[in-house]
């Protein structure tokens, strides 16, 4: 409809968030026009990266990252409130430290909380998407759905982020809980 009326459709992913980036946030594009989109883009001084000439591959790489970048958080919201209520949020971090030296985790994990908190609704909705896209896929999409839950959980809690350490978050969230 929109190509037999003379315009042009591209499928555009928004692959981080807008601020503090704005127009310079990367995205990608996909279908027969990205090509020439990506230039105009570019001219505005925006980022965009061509993902390939079909319509949806823009969409299905950030959906299926996404099953990733919020399980994480999904599952790191799950271990460190279970550890903090525990009282061994020291030794399981000092264990996810060693096990994976690459990730401070203890950063990455106040990190998350944070991206929960504040934007946990909206990613949650995202979730529940990704979750149809991983079905459609043939797959189970369980730990899609139970991202979309720890998610919304998270953000119905209504608790400010602030600007504090990964336990005090912890500690906020398990008082709200």
């Amino acid at each position: 409809m929109i190509t037999a009326a003379g315009g042009h459709y591209v499928d555009v992913a928004v692959m981080a968030p807008v601020h503090p980036k704005l127009h310079r946030v990367p995205m990608l594009l996909a279908g027969p026009d990205a090509d020439h989109a990506a230039e105009i883009l570019k001219a505005l001084d925006m980022c965009p990266k061509v993902a390939g000439p079909e319509v949806g591959h823009a969409s299905s790489i950030k959906m299926i990252r996404s099953v990733m970048i919020k399980g994480m958080e999904a599952l790191s919201a799950e271990c460190l409130l279970a550890a903090r209520k525990a009282g061994v949020e020291d030794e399981v971090i000092a264990s996810l430290n060693a096990s994976n030296p690459e990730i401070d985790w203890r950063t990455k994990g106040a990190y998350n909380l944070e991206r929960m908190m504040v934007h946990g609704e909206r990613r949650a909705a995202e979730m529940r998407e990704v979750a149809k896209t991983v079905a459609e896929l043939g797959l189970p999409d369980r730990l899609s759905r139970e991202t979309a839950v720890w998610q919304d959980e998270i953000a119905a809690l209504d608790v400010d982020p602030e600007e504090d350490s990964l336990v005090d978050r912890l500690d906020r969230i398990l008082g709200a809980m």
